[in-house]
């Protein structure tokens, strides 16, 4: 791998990413990767490749991949790059085989390759994962950033700019007054109701938690509980769009039929995994059912996901310096002190993930 044409593209990159920056530095000088085999699946984007540097410079053989769902590509122009740098790139899942020292993992694809075995542990990256490897039989070190305050920095803020960002480039790009059916209001739907509030949108949060309903309320929204399907389908059917963010796959088809809602409503998924199911047909759904803010350049602006992608590298020098056996949460050291190290540079407040 030629890491110098890595960094040559990456030098181009017009954005603010000092966590990355600093582990990169640190780990070009202490190299505690060294010859690790590295399999590493997450989406394969612009900011992909900042986060894949420092693994470089630390030592590791990375096998790099992209997460593979319905209507998700790899940015192309970043497949060429690390070809062209010699590196070991295969998108294809199936065609990858083989022993791994640790799977960096988004969506807990990993565990599901046939032709794969990770021999000292797993680091999963999002909320959609983190069940599955929750259950994963195993006495491995499985450490899952979703299980963290540090996620919310891109769970809530990150993914809840990016989805109204990308619902204005290719939806709507005036939001003042139109209707929201919010579904789930955990970190991505409290991010998500965060900025559409910013356009002035009116919003109807739809959640089983009454807690969390609660909040909804509180935070100035209306709330409805998911059991009471008639008054959520005329909600959904007086709306602008429906946007879901649960984590469970096929929720509307469970509730609904695609007859049940108006042809006219935007049915946006933001979910790793298909929130709508089999019975609606992915032309039905705004992206064909992707994430909608994967459509954008920039899913998630890089200001959002630095520390997290840190994190999620950092995870690595857990695992090899004798990480806890099974499931568990972000290490202690890598959650709240780099959340109010990120409040400190930036001067945010980050009161609104405490709960």
């Amino acid at each position: 791998m030629d890491i110098n044409k890595l960094q040559r593209f990456n030098s181009t990159y017009d954005g603010d990413y000092p966590f990355l920056k600093e582990l990169g530095a640190t780990w070009a000088a202490t190299r505690p990767l060294e010859g690790l085999r590295i399999l590493h699946n997450i989406p394969l984007t612009r900011e992909t490749m900042l986060k894949l540097e420092p693994l470089y410079l630390a030592g590791a053989d990375v096998t790099v991949t992209h997460l593979d769902l319905p209507g998700l590509k790899p940015k192309q122009e970043c497949v060429e790059l690390l070809c062209d740098a010699g590196a070991d790139v295969e998108i294809d899942h199936s065609r990858i085989r083989g022993e791994y020292d640790i799977g960096l993992d988004c969506c807990a694809q990993i565990p599901s390759m046939d032709n794969v075995t990770v021999r000292r542990g797993y680091v999963e990256l999002t909320q959609s994962g983190t069940p599955v490897y929750s259950q994963l039989d195993t006495s491995l070190p499985v450490y899952s950033l979703d299980v963290s305050k540090l996620k919310c920095l891109e769970g809530m803020f990150g993914t809840g700019e990016a989805c109204v960002r990308a619902v204005k480039q290719f939806i709507e790009p005036a939001l003042n007054g139109r209707k929201f059916i919010v579904f789930g209001y955990g970190k991505v739907g409290r991010g998500i109701t965060r900025y559409l509030s910013h356009e002035g949108a009116e919003i109807t949060v739809v959640d089983a938690n009454e807690t969390y309903l609660d909040h909804a309320v509180a935070a100035g929204h209306a709330a409805i509980k998911n059991t009471d399907t008639r008054s959520v389908l005329d909600a959904i059917n007086a709306s602008f769009a429906v946007i879901t963010a649960t984590g469970h796959p096929g929720l509307i088809g469970e509730m609904f039929s695609p007859s049940d809602i108006r042809n006219d409503v935007h049915l946006i998924n933001m979910g790793a995994d298909d929130e709508y199911g089999d019975a609606f047909p992915a032309t039905r759904v705004v992206a064909n059912k992707a994430p909608l803010n994967f459509m954008l350049d920039a899913p998630t602006i890089m200001f959002f996901i630095d520390p997290i992608f840190m994190a999620h590298n950092r995870c690595c020098e857990h695992i090899l310096n004798g990480g806890a056996s099974g499931f568990s949460a972000l290490p202690a050291a890598l959650d709240m002190p780099v959340v109010e190290a990120w409040s400190r540079r930036y001067a945010i407040d980050i009161s609104d993930i405490f709960y």
